[in-house]
């Protein structure tokens, strides 16, 4: 599969280019500076601001999915996920491509989800601190929902860079207290190839 991935420089990102290609898929990655991922013979680096159409375009063109690992960092607009998928789904309508994967937290409820104590609390807690950054993981939901696309968001909770354990894709959790990223890296794979969950928003949970 001819997969174009956005933000693509940061941990969850660089995890599931690395995934990608070890499964054998065709990589475009698009990043933001200097790029730290290894050479391979089908990975193509890009340089792309997530809110600029232009880049956007170039990243995707003749893509047939595309993976989106936008977060928020030190410096970022508080709303910069609705931003960029605002962007991200006008030119995927543009370029005719339907599937879209994105990452967002388990701050972002749907009708049925099954919410441990530790879940309510360390949303509450984010709520709290920093409420634009639940805010906006909502705003990007709902873009999704109001579009054409065929999208799948997948719900963390807690990420950390460990070894991936086993895990399970639940339509409404319970969530997993601390996730890998390349457990991550392998739920989106698993979406994008068996073409699961679409117009959904799963989380990943225990087996």
């Amino acid at each position: 599969m001819k997969i174009a991935v956005i933000a693509a420089g940061g941990r969850s990102g660089q995890a599931f280019v690395e995934a990608a290609l070890a499964a054998g898929h065709s990589i475009r990655a698009g990043v933001r500076g200097k790029s730290h991922l290894q050479p391979h013979p089908s990975l193509v680096i890009v340089e792309c601001d997530a809110t600029n159409e232009s880049q956007l375009k170039n990243l995707m063109l003749r893509q047939e999915a595309v993976a989106s690992f936008i977060g928020h960092v030190k410096g970022s607009e508080p709303n910069v996920q609705t931003i960029a998928i605002q962007k991200v789904a006008g030119v995927m309508n543009v370029l005719g491509i339907k599937r879209l994967i994105s990452l967002t937290g388990t701050g972002v409820r749907f009708p049925g989800d099954i919410i441990t104590v530790l879940d309510r609390i360390l949303n509450l807690s984010i709520s709290i601190i920093d409420p634009a950054r639940v805010k906006d993981g909502k705003n990007h939901v709902e873009v999704l929902k109001n579009s054409d696309l065929d999208w799948t968001v997948i719900r963390v909770l807690k990420l950390q860079d460990v070894s991936a354990k086993p895990f399970e894709l639940l339509e409404h959790g319970p969530t997993k207290l601390y996730v890998s990223r390349k457990e991550v890296a392998q739920a989106v794979l698993q979406v994008l190839e068996r073409r699961s969950f679409i117009k959904q928003a799963p989380i990943i949970g225990k087996p």
